[in-house]
């Protein structure tokens, strides 16, 4: 009898931009470097990412010059608002890293941090 090989299977991981300010999403290994891969959320708007389950992927999500990083690894659906990803400590100016903090049934804020880099809103 042959064994029973389980094959990879797709998960969707949904964010929403539950904020009042415009936010956006990328890779994190493509943050700051690559602005044709960077996902614009209106407030109300969401995005909908399509995963391999059970692998693990990071991503940069900005609003205004607050940037939460987080990685998401999963075997069923996510959906996400992204201002429990920004509630989860309030940054300084230097990235001070904090034990990440699970969210969203597989979705964990790796650390929350401020970019003064590409900031064009003033939120001093």
């Amino acid at each position: 009898m042959p064994a029973l090989t389980q094959s990879p299977y797709e998960v969707l991981l949904d964010f929403t931009n539950d904020t009042h300010d415009c936010a956006t999403i990328q890779l994190l290994r493509d943050y700051g470097r690559n602005p044709s891969a960077i996902v614009l959320l209106q407030p109300g708007d969401s995005v909908t990412l399509v995963l391999d389950a059970g692998s693990v992927y990071k991503y940069a999500l900005k609003s205004r010059s607050k940037v939460a990083n987080v990685s998401a690894r999963s075997w069923r659906d996510i959906r996400c608002e992204m201002s429990q990803l920004f509630s989860t400590g309030s940054p300084s100016r230097t990235s001070q890293r904090a034990s990440p903090v699970p969210l969203c049934n597989g979705v964990t804020v790796d650390h929350v941090w401020r970019d003064y880099r590409f900031n064009v809103w003033n939120d001093s």
